[in-house]
């Protein structure tokens, strides 16, 4: 992928994923508490839409020539792949965000 290609691809995942997530997370969007079946996605999407961010910079930084580094975000991007994975269907009370503990009590 070209490195215009790859921006274009940072700026989509931007908004799609992480910008509803950190709303989630801020409490700015909280309608998706009560609707049915949609259990933590919208928390799980700040750390899917962070982990694409993350191997797309390992990406362009391999490009550039930095291949221990861009694997390195690489890695990180995988990891928080994975605990958006996870999160989808389960968040860590660690992870959730204060006033959605606050709301369980």
């Amino acid at each position: 992928m070209s490195t215009l290609g790859t921006l274009a691809a940072m700026a989509a995942i931007a908004v799609v994923f992480v910008l509803p997530g950190w709303l989630a997370y801020a409490g700015r969007w909280t309608e998706w508490v009560n609707a049915p079946y949609v259990l933590h996605a919208p928390l799980a999407m700040l750390w899917i839409g962070a982990g694409g961010e993350f191997l797309l910079l390992g990406s362009l930084v391999e490009d550039a020539g930095i291949r221990g580094i861009g694997r390195l975000l690489g890695a990180v991007g995988m990891s928080l792949l994975l605990i958006g994975g996870i999160s989808l269907f389960w968040t860590p009370p660690s992870l959730r965000p204060r006033w959605y503990r606050e709301r369980e009590r």
